[in-house]
């Protein structure tokens, strides 16, 4: 009785560590799956959030601006201070804009919009969303350009001063700014603001630079005959600009507008979301009657034997083989072999290499699911094998094949290494028209907007992977709804 006793307290001891194992096991794993939906979690909302930057700036667009990033260096041999001061200036102005109609100009430079004053592109876009709900105008304060606030100017060498200049006011602009301040030609700018002016676009960017430190009246300090005077010069000018903020209207004209590269406000995905588009259904006119004929094949006409285990092993180590090799073969056979070139049908056909595997598997399991049941009660009547499977298998099996063919091009949408191996554009223009046409998709133009130094393509990077997920979120609930109505559950 002892040793029994013993044995079955030793049983208990072993079951209990053995329940205490699984229990710190599934604790570990339930930790890690909820990390990871929480990292995940904070990465789409980072992103959502970094996207909504994308109505400030497609308001921006609307109102008829591109702006851009400039900065004024000063250095010690001026005698002033030294160091970089940036600003905001107006590089384009759209025909029959607002912005036209409000009177700025290429060149302007910007310094408020509504009371918040504006150091770089993205200070103007933050400042118009965090306009009141409901306020469509903003009062803006800008500067004229250099002609505009000036006039003509000229840079004059300093005798026995190598490299160095004098800047001199050839002629003064018609009711500009330096004539009200009674400027004349001939006259010498030495500081603006306390600023050194040392050239002629200096001069108006040190004006800029003291406008916005120093408000709208700047004290110009001029030599005239040998003289010293000071003028100040009223160099702001204000005026209000409407501004519309809608999220739908921002996405609309972001996926209908093509990309503009230097400026992200006007930045569009239409060439790589119709690119995307054609480059899918490629992959699925070409990897889906090939997958669906593999698996038939396969699972209803192949002997077993070690032809058909060597194929196995070939279909499942493919589906595991880095997307870079399927660029690869693209590029070499399908690009340069067969000269498709770096068109949408080449790209299609590369991705439908790419998921044809996991096509092949997905439909092979939709076809392990018809029961034996089906084929002989079939075979019992005098069908044939084809009719058997046209007629009844593939019917069951469908709703399993089109939620693996679905799954699969969800993976070809978001890949970017093949293509971009296989020498799809950065950049595109304009819209494909054909399959033989050059494309771009939409990953490939969210790592070209991602790699941009200059501010807001971040932001419209951001708002491509919304996109993208959106699609991709769609694709994939029509899988599970494909397969919640249509799947045959056998008893």
């Amino acid at each position: 009785m002892g040793a029994k006793t013993k044995t079955k307290a030793a049983v208990r001891r072993g079951l209990r560590r053995r329940r205490a194992l699984g229990a710190l096991f599934a604790g570990v794993a339930l930790g890690a799956l909820l990390l990871g939906l929480l990292v995940l979690l904070v990465l789409i909302a980072t992103t959502a959030l970094q996207s909504t930057q994308l109505v400030a700036m497609r308001a921006t667009a609307d109102a008829g601006l591109s702006l851009s990033l400039r900065t004024l260096q000063l250095g010690p041999r001026g005698g002033g201070t030294a160091g970089f001061f940036p600003y905001v200036t107006v590089a384009r102005v759209a025909p029959g804009s607002p912005a036209e109609a409000l009177g700025l100009r290429r060149g302007d430079a910007l310094l408020r919009v509504g009371e918040v004053p504006v150091e770089r592109v993205s200070d103007v876009w933050r400042a118009i969303a965090a306009l009141p709900s409901g306020v469509e105008r903003a009062s803006i304060a800008w500067v004229p350009g250099r002609r505009g606030l000036l006039g003509s100017l000229r840079a004059v060498p300093v005798p026995d001063r190598p490299g160095e200049f004098r800047v001199v006011l050839s002629k003064v602009a018609p009711g500009s700014a330096a004539e009200r301040a009674g400027l004349q030609p001939g006259d010498v700018l030495v500081e603006a603001g306390g600023l050194p002016i040392t050239g002629t676009q200096q001069a108006w960017q040190a004006l800029v630079v003291a406008a916005r430190t120093q408000g709208g009246k700047v004290p110009l300090t001029i030599e005239r005959e040998g003289e010293r005077l000071t003028a100040v010069l009223d160099v702001e000018r204000r005026g209000e600009l409407p501004f519309q903020r809608s999220l739908l209207r921002a996405y609309g004209a972001f996926l209908t507008s093509l990309n503009e590269p230097r400026y992200p406000e006007h930045a569009g995905l239409a060439s790589a979301f119709l690119g995307s588009l054609y480059v899918i259904l490629v992959t699925a006119l070409v990897a889906f009657p090939l997958g669906i004929g593999a698996a038939v094949y396969l699972e209803e006409y192949a002997r077993r034997g070690v032809l058909t285990e060597i194929l196995q092993i070939l279909i499942a180590n493919l589906a595991g083989v880095p997307s870079v090799i399927y660029g690869i073969i693209g590029l070499e056979i399908l690009a340069r072999s067969l000269g498709l070139g770096r068109s949408i049908l080449a790209g299609g056909i590369t991705l439908a290499l790419l998921v044809l595997p996991i096509m092949i598997i997905a439909a092979r399991e939709a076809l392990r699911t018809v029961p034996p049941s089906v084929r002989e009660a079939a075979y019992g009547v005098g069908a044939t094998r084809w009719q058997v499977i046209r007629h009844h298998v593939l019917p069951y099996a469908l709703p399993g094949i089109f939620t693996g063919m679905i799954l699969a091009l969800s993976r070809a949408l978001g890949e970017a290494a093949p293509l971009l191996l296989l020498g799809a554009f950065l950049y595109v223009s304009y819209v494909p028209q054909s399959l033989w046409d050059s494309f771009t998709v939409i990953p490939l133009q969210i790592f070209d907007w991602a790699t941009k130094p200059q501010e807001g393509f971040a932001e419209v990077a951001a708002a491509s992977i919304v996109v993208l997920l959106v699609l991709l979120l769609l694709l994939n609930g029509t899988a599970i709804w494909l397969r919640n109505r249509y799947q045959k559950r056998w008893s």
